[in-house]
């Protein structure tokens, strides 16, 4: 039986940015299919009454910054821990991946890009224009993304996948939920998310 892995993530998430590859990779070695479910971080956090990290002491957002740093050093990934845009509303980016999605285009090439805009190269991914680069740059039909964005049912997609979040005990990105029933918080539980999937 190939296992569903649910994955909830703000777009603008570090620990996205840095679990998604291995996800991904993870998903390719055990036959898994990966959702993607981008959501609005925001109400996410309110819901589950969790401090957002850039409201969290001082103490603990040093050593989130040296421990992304870390992380990032160990894949190999360029990063700024600390964005000249960070936090900035989810909603476009997101909703532009639930377009693609749509569209049946690569959605982990555009989430990964989104992502990457905001850590590897200090952009602002609530820019509209920042995102139609994005989009050109990996060769989408720009405009036929866009225009499937502003459409009703994308915004409502996303709403609907933040109060799914909700409802599942979700409180922070990047989250995995695998057949709806075992819950990963963190790109620090992939190995244990490996372990259950090749437990099935």
């Amino acid at each position: 039986m190939t296992a569903e892995i649910d994955y909830y993530y703000a777009p603008i998430s570090g620990y996205a940015y840095l679990g998604e590859r291995p996800l991904i990779q993870l998903a390719q070695e055990l036959n898994c299919r990966v959702h993607f479910k981008p959501m609005d971080i925001a109400r996410v956090f309110a819901a589950s009454e969790t401090v957002p990290p850039f409201k969290q002491s001082e103490k603990r957002l040093q050593y989130r910054l040296h421990d992304m740093q870390r992380i990032a050093t160990r894949l190999g990934l360029p990063i700024n821990p600390r964005p000249a845009h960070w936090p900035v509303p989810v909603a476009l980016a997101a909703k532009t991946i639930y377009a693609a999605q749509a569209l049946e285009l690569d959605v982990h090439a555009l989430s990964f890009a989104i992502l990457s805009a905001v850590y590897a190269k200090q952009q602002n991914v609530s820019d509209p224009e920042v995102i139609l680069d994005i989009l050109t740059q990996l060769d989408f039909d720009a405009q036929a993304v866009v225009a499937r964005r502003e459409q009703e049912d994308i915004g409502a997609q996303l709403e609907q996948v933040t109060a799914e979040a909700i409802e599942r005990g979700v409180f922070g990105s990047p989250t995995f939920i695998v057949n709806d029933e075992e819950i990963f918080f963190g790109q620090d539980r992939l190995a244990d998310l490996a372990f259950y999937l090749k437990s099935l």
